[in-house]
């Protein structure tokens, strides 16, 4: 597990290196979401995805998991973007249904 400093330096690279933009919180509105092919194994999730998947599986909302991992709401959002991409879902039920298995 990265050290929160970690953490942030390297979701703050991964943003910019995607070239992230404020749309990022359009995922919790279910806006500009593209279609997909179908879900793909968790296995593809990077250790900071499974953080904020866990944590926002489990209930908490995107301020809470942000203040629990000491991120931004922003990153967490880009995380829960990435995460439904590549899981192939749209809501946070279906990520709590995904992550009970």
């Amino acid at each position: 597990m990265l050290g929160a400093d970690a953490y942030v330096d390297r979701c703050s690279r991964e943003m910019r290196a995607s070239g992230v933009s404020s749309r990022a919180n359009d995922v919790d509105n279910g806006a500009g979401r593209k279609a997909r092919s179908g879900p793909s194994s968790a296995g593809s999730l990077t250790e900071q995805e499974k953080s904020v998947a866990g944590l926002v599986a489990s209930g908490l909302s995107n301020k809470d998991a942000a203040a629990e991992l000491y991120v931004s709401v922003k990153t967490v959002q880009y995380h829960l973007t990435r995460i439904y991409m590549k899981l192939g879902i749209s809501s946070r039920s279906e990520l709590a249904a995904f992550t009970a298995h």
